[in-house]
């Protein structure tokens, strides 16, 4: 995902080391760690009602799809028979 090498997360710790200093590194971890698990969450429930809506979709146009295929059929039928 990201393309970081070992001089640049050397140079990230210490830039967190100086910016939050050794005391507050657990807490901003945890913060971090509590922002990933909302967004992972937000993520899965936007997927789950995507998929909800798609199938909803799906379920109220296969009888209008399954007319307008039988209706093909009669008129290549009747296109055959002639």
């Amino acid at each position: 995902m990201f393309d970081v090498g070992g001089g640049e997360l050397i140079f990230i710790i210490l830039a967190i080391l100086v910016l939050f200093g050794p005391k507050k590194i657990p807490e901003v971890a945890k913060m971090i760690k509590k922002g990933i698990y909302e967004i992972k969450k937000a993520q899965s429930t936007f997927t789950e009602q995507l998929t909800d809506v798609n199938n909803e979709i799906q379920k109220q146009t296969k009888p209008i799809i399954n007319q307008i295929n039988e209706t093909m059929d009669l008129k290549n039928d009747q296109k055959f028979n002639e």
